[in-house]
């Protein structure tokens, strides 16, 4: 059975694949996952939404530097330092003394 689609609606259907594909779906997954759920909106059953990229992607999170051979702007004086009080007001904290 084939269902007629006016118009507009078949223009509705066209963006929002259009949209799905801009954004990163493969164009027949995103035809499918619209028609997918406009049959279930007519069904009147809750929609059943095909997981779909973001509209707006989201960014990778910031590298930190890692400690690795050779990675000499790792250990700073300024890190090693700021390190060193964090460990002392820690060990003060708990009720150890300081080893320094």
């Amino acid at each position: 059975m084939a269902i007629e689609l006016d118009t507009e609606t078949k223009q509705q259907l066209a963006d929002e694949a259009e949209r799905l594909v801009r954004a990163g779906m493969d164009r027949q997954k995103a035809r499918r996952a619209v028609w997918d759920d406009y049959q279930a909106a007519q069904a009147g059953r809750p929609e059943q939404r095909v997981s779909r990229p973001l509209e707006t992607p989201v960014p990778e999170p910031p590298r930190s530097a890692k400690a690795e051979p050779g990675n000499d702007k790792f250990f700073t004086p300024e890190r090693l330092q700021k390190n060193r009080t964090a460990l002392a007001k820690l060990k003060q904290q708990i009720g150890l003394r300081n080893t320094q």
